[in-house]
């Protein structure tokens, strides 16, 4: 690994600070705007580099000391070395620099920092368990009693014996919490409640991750829609969204790519009384959307990272809906989405940065358009 000393220049996406060095723009993990840093490269490409601080000759007054031994190694957090006052700052900066007009009105919306995970994946080598280190599929000693993002509960020592016995063969363990038990999500449906909403998740299914914040995103989305609200949920899953928020809603129309998971909203939608509730199983990143779905005016949205493609935008542009509610993992293809809505007559009436992913680059934006 080629080793480099470098000035750090400022932050930018992606838990990196930017320097240059002999025309490279050089992406750095583990550093802070202004430090003077060793540093070990990992990818050179012909513009742009990749590396991360191996030592620090000139510190900054905001780094502080790891609260986690495995900072850095696992490669899961980004910002153990600031406080979370700053990593707040950062992320709020790093978004409305994207998006100026939105500095003074963004609403942040964050929890506890730490122990928020309602799930994790393990991975098993036959000897050790853990994470892998960053890059490789070299098992990190000690991850899995240390690592400080996740539900106590699911630190391997503390998981149930019972449970580890019908997992420990497997390559990669996947544990979430399930109402009061611990579950293995590749293999065992979830259950939640929250809103005075009792949900199935399905094995594989998707689900938030953050405990502490799913009821104040849900509320906001909420508080964002009209009452006796005709709605069109775009990635639904298996419901969540629509039937935990379903007394602003006199009618739903939800569509997603995994059967299973419409076969659960159908459940949901059921057991929780949401009865004008209808799905359908739909592979949004093939085609346009269905000419029937042109009467709901209100649309929420909850795309994968890729975010909305073509045939999405194209049929907003053609059924015209008058308020689309749209919650992004991935400010970078909301940018560009955002974009083409405002070029077919949308304008953005809210912005809440939500931090679903605390210690980490990642976190949730949710937007409100209107025609």
């Amino acid at each position: 690994m080629e080793k480099l000393r470098i000035k750090l220049e400022k932050w930018v996406n992606g838990g990196f600070c930017l320097a240059h060095h002999e025309g490279h723009a050089v992406f750095v993990e583990g550093g802070l705007p202004g430090e003077l840093v060793d540093i070990s490269l990992y990818k050179t490409g012909k513009k742009e580099w990749f590396g991360t601080v191996s030592e620090v000759l000139e510190a900054s007054e905001k780094r502080i000391p790891s609260d986690c031994s495995v900072f850095m190694e696992c490669g899961g957090c980004s910002y153990r070395h600031i406080s979370y006052e700053q990593e707040i700052e950062l992320k709020t900066s790093l978004l409305t620099a994207m998006f100026p007009e939105w500095k003074e009105k963004l609403e942040v919306v964050r929890g506890p920092e730490n122990e928020y995970r309602n799930n994790v994946q393990w991975q098993s080598n036959g000897k050790e368990i853990g994470y892998f280190a960053k890059n490789t599929h070299r098992i990190v000693n000690d991850s899995h009693s240390v690592c400080k993002t996740i539900d106590k509960r699911l630190l391997w020592d503390l998981v149930p014996q019972g449970i580890k016995k019908s997992v420990s063969k497997q390559k990669s363990i996947q544990l979430r919490l399930s109402s009061k038990s611990i579950v293995n999500y590749e293999r065992d449906q979830t259950e939640i409640n929250v809103q005075n909403t009792k949900l199935k998740v399905p094995e594989r299914g998707f689900f938030q991750i953050n405990q502490f914040l799913l009821e104040p995103w849900l509320l906001k989305i909420k508080s964002l829609l009209p009452d006796s609200s005709e709605v069109l949920e775009l990635f639904c899953g298996c419901g969540s969204i629509g039937i935990s928020i379903r007394e602003k809603i006199k009618s739903l129309y939800g569509m997603e790519s995994h059967e299973k998971s419409i076969r659960y909203a159908k459940e949901n939608a059921k057991v929780n009384v949401a009865l004008s509730f209808e799905y359908e199983v739909s592979d949004l990143y093939q085609k346009h959307l269905p000419k029937h779905v042109a009467k709901f005016p209100i649309w929420i949205v909850n795309p994968p990272r890729a975010g909305l493609t073509e045939g999405i935008i194209e049929s907003a542009s053609l059924f015209s809906p008058k308020q689309i509610i749209y919650s992004s993992c991935n400010p970078s293809t909301l940018k560009r989405d955002i974009v083409r809505l405002e070029s077919i007559g949308y304008r953005l009436e809210f912005m809440g940065l939500f931090d679903f992913f605390p210690r980490t680059q990642h976190y949730e934006v949710l937007v409100s358009l209107k025609k």
